[in-house]
């Protein structure tokens, strides 16, 4: 085997030891749906606080909602800072136009069908404190209700959702209760090897190792 050829072989299996797998956990939870009751996205702008008590990476978003076949193929979305227990849009710490994957959970209610939505997002890294996640069903140029619902989660102590009218020239400013908690949850990622690829890596070191010093000694 000439040199180049080791040569190669060799950085093939440094890329395959720099290999790591994604896993997320959960570093924010507001709760399951209760499949009671929702609030509606798409003439308005929902809101939910979370308050994360050490700093955390988020880079996934999950929240249920019940619709009508009125899933306007994406979700707009923001994370802000807060301003007096409001979301502060004019500290919009991260936002978007996601193409979530939405998927019928098989559950219907009298006012439509569950579903998941989950999209991720590029890596947000946040501080200990209080802060908002904000969505929307569609573009925020859609403001025709179309009776796609947050679903809510039970009470949980928490501040409940905030909303504003699209239709209202005030929206983004002025923020109303809906009495409602709403199911969501936040998830973070870190590089680290799981425990089956690290097993996985090192059978093909031992194999890479004994192939070189056996073609390396012809």
């Amino acid at each position: 085997m000439n040199k180049a050829k080791a040569g190669l072989t060799a950085l093939s299996l440094l890329l395959l030891v720099g290999t790591f797998v994604h896993a997320s956990t959960i570093v924010y939870n507001n709760g399951a749906p209760n499949q009671q009751n929702g609030n509606e996205m798409t003439e308005w702008i929902q809101t939910e606080d979370f308050t994360l008590a050490s700093t955390q990476t988020i880079t996934d978003i999950h929240f249920w909602d019940v619709d009508q076949n009125s899933y306007a193929g994406s979700i707009s979305w923001w994370i802000t800072g807060d301003l007096g227990g409001d979301p502060d849009f004019g500290n919009v710490l991260a936002s978007g136009s996601a193409n979530a994957v939405h998927t019928a959970t098989g559950i219907c209610l009298f006012f439509g069908c569950e579903f998941t939505n989950d999209w991720n997002i590029s890596a947000l890294t946040l501080g200990p404190g209080t802060y908002h996640l904000a969505l929307h069903n569609g573009p925020v140029t859609l403001t025709d209700r179309v009776e796609f619902y947050w679903e809510t989660t039970d009470p949980n102590g928490t501040t409940t959702g905030l909303e504003c009218d699209l239709t209202d020239g005030a929206c983004y400013n002025s923020w109303f209760n809906n009495g409602q908690e709403h199911a969501f949850y936040l998830t973070g990622g870190t590089s680290t090897p799981e425990p089956g690829t690290l097993a996985l890596l090192g059978t093909g070191v031992v194999g890479l190792a004994g192939m070189l010093r056996r073609k390396l000694g012809r």
